[in-house]
């Protein structure tokens, strides 16, 4: 019964070890597509594009407009992504679009990428848990041989602890890359925030200008002239 449960326990290890190997390569995963959707999100030179945006949109040619921001080059763009969907509610008012620009930027520029974060963040969490349950797992194994041994091998004793010894060095192998990488992406999330928000803001003036067009200045001059002019009076014609 006792070797029975040793086996038992010993799967059970390896089960461990094959699911710390699963979570390694899923980090790997999640990390290589992050900067690689970070990479397609960023656009370090607007210029070309806010550029052709505001003369299509002086020409009032919106649809045009909207198509730029969706074509090839740019549909993988923050940038562009928020243009377009500014564009699409032109006739709302400018505090309305912000709000709508805050909603499309946390729902479908950054969303997918915070859940690969969220995967990371748990991956950094569950490694060294169960890399130390692996431990836990194989050191029970390893003292039921002993117990149920006649004559103890230490060469064999010594294998069984290294082989639960790596099952915590392999957690928090797994670990610490991946909160490195975590970090890093929040950085860079940042960054992208508030890169996009200030390439945003040059677009948005254009839109409120549009919407709220300057003032002519009213002159005063003829009402002040004719305030200081003298009453003259109308001269009265002779008996």
């Amino acid at each position: 019964m006792l070797f029975d449960v040793s086996k038992i326990i010993d799967a059970f290890g390896y089960a461990i070890y094959a699911t710390l190997a699963i979570l390694a390569v899923w980090g790997v995963y999640n990390a290589i597509m992050l900067y690689r959707g970070l990479a397609k999100k960023s656009l370090p030179d607007p210029a070309p594009l806010i550029d052709q945006v505001r003369e299509l949109y002086q020409a009032q040619k919106y649809d045009a407009a909207i198509a730029v921001c969706q074509s090839p080059a740019y549909w993988h763009k923050a940038l562009a992504q928020l243009i377009a969907v500014a564009l699409e509610n032109r006739k709302k008012s400018i505090a309305k679009i912000k709000q709508l620009l805050v909603l499309e930027f946390h729902n479908e520029v950054i969303a997918g990428m915070e859940n690969r974060l969220a995967s990371i963040s748990t991956i950094v969490r569950m490694g060294p848990l169960l890399g130390l349950l692996g431990t836990v797992a194989s050191m029970i194994a390893a003292f039921a041989r002993i117990g149920g041994a006649e004559q103890v091998n230490p060469q064999a004793l010594a294998t069984d602890i290294s082989l639960a010894l790596w099952a915590t060095g392999g957690g928090l192998l797994i670990a610490n890359p991946m909160m490195l990488i975590g970090n890093d992406m929040h950085a860079r999330l940042r960054r992208l925030r508030d890169l996009t928000e200030r390439q945003l803001q040059d677009f948005l003036d254009i839109l409120e200008v549009d919407q709220n067009p300057p003032v002519r200045p009213v002159s005063v001059a003829a009402p002040a002239a004719a305030e200081l002019a003298p009453n003259n009076p109308r001269p009265v014609a002779p008996r």
